[in-house]
């Protein structure tokens, strides 16, 4: 079975085609309100997310059942938190798939109904306190649980003893919490309840929607980075506990001047007062309690303030820049060979939905003020999303151009792209025409196929700002006028010349490929005979047209093209 078989048969279990749905909505509360919250600087934001996901989770269990759906749709609505403005993703994204699994544990011990649903919402909520416990512990050391030991041994000396000692506090926070997450369940429960006739809404429009973006910036990831980094995490833990104060110092510091230079657009977290500001407050009242409650001496009070200050410096860059190798292509590729392919089928489907969802949700501030009613009006939404995104995807009708290197592929592209505007069609995207020397390619341009506008691209030779990408040297510039020029608004015909090794690593110009595989325009690609099956494999292009080199000419080419093509302008035809 190939991959494209295995991405797609999610389709035929109704679990997953439901999970891709809720999963869509789901995203869509999370993009929306969270970001409505973090510029009003909403101290409980967590909690207030994860109280609407409660609510709509028990409302779309009422209206549907089924066991696994939730869980299914946390997964998904995790993979998409990618599409938040946020640079730090890591965290969030584990945060609603274990609020998914939560709600689907209560679920499964409640039996469902209306008990599962209160424990599920009980689960859930309480994951948001432990996901806060365990990442303050994860970021600051044992130095901050000691620190919180003893002032409750503090407070206790004003309060009288307080009950269950130095957990009381902490149980009495995770009480609360589960009150929420049963009180938004019952809430739910109710909502979901009720019929279609609640469902007053604007129709489904994309006009509004904002465009997902699948992570922050355009850095290239890479796999051999993702597993140092993974390694690198509880071996920096170890060394900044241990370390002398100025090595460990030093270490974060080098850590995190390298760290700038590739992730800068993720880091931007450490640039921002707010995060110093609870930083310094969090490290220095930590020393401060320690200092006045064992009679630690100010030098050791300083020396913990200071570790627990490189800690959570270091873990916050590692951990975003984590996220950003999480998106490796090829690691995408893997997962939907090794089982994921219901999981990213049911991802992709969300996404497709993600821009009407958004658009058609309910303002963020209703949501917060009015979260039934603005649930009330979604809900019916569901079973209209289900039906879309049970529908299998258009796809765009693609021609692949393949041949050996050097073999002229570029040439043939050319020449049907001549002919597909002689036809009145209008033609975007880009041709890379190279030079060969010693039989390898040694420096290609990128033209712009719709202005004709070339700058070199690539070369084996290094350049002064140039990037260095396997054994070439890219030009900056170069990547700006291909991705400017591979936007498809307007034309009839999209080429990209070429996807190869660069595009199948996730580099070069996989995103663009990525969004034009998703579209409905017609495609030209161009394709190295070795990795022809790999591309077919990558991007779902099973049933596309193949014309080899030399055994076929433009005319063809382009003819299997214009067949599928949309008809162009009448006023263009009588154009000179």
């Amino acid at each position: 079975m190939s991959g494209a078989e295995r991405s797609e048969r999610w389709r035929s279990d109704p679990r997953w085609r439901r999970a891709a749905a809720l999963g869509s909505v789901w995203a869509a509360s999370e993009i929306t309100l969270g970001s409505f919250l973090h510029n009003l600087r909403f101290p409980f934001r967590g909690h207030a997310l994860t109280a609407i996901a409660v609510l709509l989770l028990s409302g779309a269990h009422r209206r549907w059942g089924g066991r696994g759906v939730v869980a299914r749709a946390g997964l998904v609505a995790a993979i998409m938190k990618s599409a938040s403005p946020s640079a730090v993703l890591l965290g969030p994204m584990v945060a609603i798939g274990m609020e998914g699994l939560s709600f689907e544990l209560g679920l499964l011990i409640g039996r469902g109904g209306l008990a599962g649903c209160l424990l599920g919402g009980a689960l859930a909520m309480s994951w948001t306190f432990v996901h806060l416990l365990l990442s303050l512990l994860l970021v600051y050391g044992s130095n901050l649980a000691a620190a919180y030991e003893q002032l409750v041994v503090i407070v206790s000396r004003t309060t009288g003893s307080v009950p269950l000692g130095a957990a009381g506090p902490l149980v009495a926070v995770a009480l609360l919490n589960a009150s929420v997450g049963i009180v938004a369940a019952l809430s739910g429960w109710h909502v979901g309840g009720r019929g279609d006739a609640t469902a007053a809404a604007p129709p489904l429009t994309a006009s509004s929607a904002p465009r997902p973006s699948r992570g922050p910036g355009r850095v290239t990831p890479r796999l051999p980075l993702l597993v140092a980094l993974l390694a690198a995490v509880p071996r920096g833990l170890v060394a900044i506990s241990r370390a002398p104060l100025a090595a460990a110092c030093a270490g974060t510091a080098a850590l995190l001047a390298g760290a700038v230079l590739r992730y800068g657009e993720a880091l931007r977290r450490l640039l921002r007062p707010g995060f110093w500001v609870g930083l310094l407050a969090i490290a220095g009242g930590a020393a401060l309690v320690l200092n006045s409650s064992s009679g630690a001496s100010q030098a050791a009070a300083l020396d913990i303030a200071a570790r627990m200050t490189a800690r959570a410096m270091f873990v916050s860059a590692c951990f975003a820049a984590i996220g950003v190798e999480l998106s490796h292509a090829g690691l995408r590729a893997w997962l939907g060979g090794h089982g994921g392919g219901a999981l990213l089928g049911a991802a992709d489907a969300a996404f497709a939905t993600l821009p009407e969802v958004v658009a058609a949700a309910p303002a963020a501030r209703d949501l917060l003020k009015r979260p039934a009613a603005a649930l009330a009006s979604m809900l019916p939404r569901l079973d209209a999303l289900l039906e879309e995104v049970a529908r299998p995807p258009r796809r765009p009708p693609t021609v692949i151009v393949t041949g050996e290197r050097g073999s002229g592929k570029t040439t043939l592209a050319t020449a049907a792209v001549e002919s597909l505007r002689a036809s009145g069609l209008t033609v975007g995207g880009i041709l890379a025409p190279g030079v060969v020397r010693d039989g390898k390619r040694y420096s290609f341009d990128v033209v712009n196929v719709r202005t004709g506008r070339s700058v070199p691209l690539g070369c084996r030779e290094a350049a002064a700002g140039w990037i260095e990408e396997q054994c070439f040297w890219v030009s900056p510039e170069g990547l700006a006028l291909g991705r400017e020029a591979l936007s498809p608004e307007g034309a009839d015909v999209m080429v990209l010349d070429e996807v190869g090794p660069w595009e199948l690593a996730g580099s070069g110009w996989s995103a663009e490929l990525d969004a034009l595989a998703r579209g409905d325009v017609p495609l030209l690609l161009v394709v190295r005979r070795q990795c022809l099956a790999a591309v077919v494999e990558r991007w779902h292009l099973d049933g596309a047209a193949v014309f080899a080199v030399g055994e076929a000419d433009a005319a063809r080419v382009a003819g299997a093209l214009s067949a599928a093509a949309p008809g162009p302008n009448p006023e263009a035809r009588r154009l000179p």
